[in-house]
């Protein structure tokens, strides 16, 4: 115990760089089950990040998409409680998602 507290940051790094590539692995399963194109500009990007989920409809919202990335999702067969959620959202760029809320608060002129 003493060698682990003595290497804490190492250690605390390695955790962080393995959670971040489970995570892109994670979102880069989900991005290729949606499509792999914004649902909106029917754009495809190269970067995970870009992609955001939103659900269509808050009121059936079980969990956070981003909540299930934390998870280890090698096979998506495996989470079909993931894929329910994931079927009620749309996959959109990040600047396809400001817009739909904008819209969605009536900021826009349609």
């Amino acid at each position: 115990m003493e060698h682990y507290y003595k290497h804490h940051k190492h250690y605390r790094k390695l955790q962080n760089t393995a959670r971040t590539k489970r995570r892109h692995k994670s979102k880069w399963a989900l991005i290729k089950y949606k499509g792999d194109k914004c649902e909106h500009c029917k754009v495809s990007f190269t970067w995970p990040g870009v992609y955001e989920f939103h659900h269509t409809d808050p009121s059936e919202k079980d969990f956070s998409i981003s909540d299930a990335l934390d998870r280890n999702i090698g096979a998506l067969s495996k989470h079909p409680e993931i894929l329910e959620e994931l079927d009620k959202c749309l996959m959109l760029c990040a600047n396809c998602h400001r817009i739909e809320h904008a819209r969605l608060r009536g900021d826009l002129d349609e």
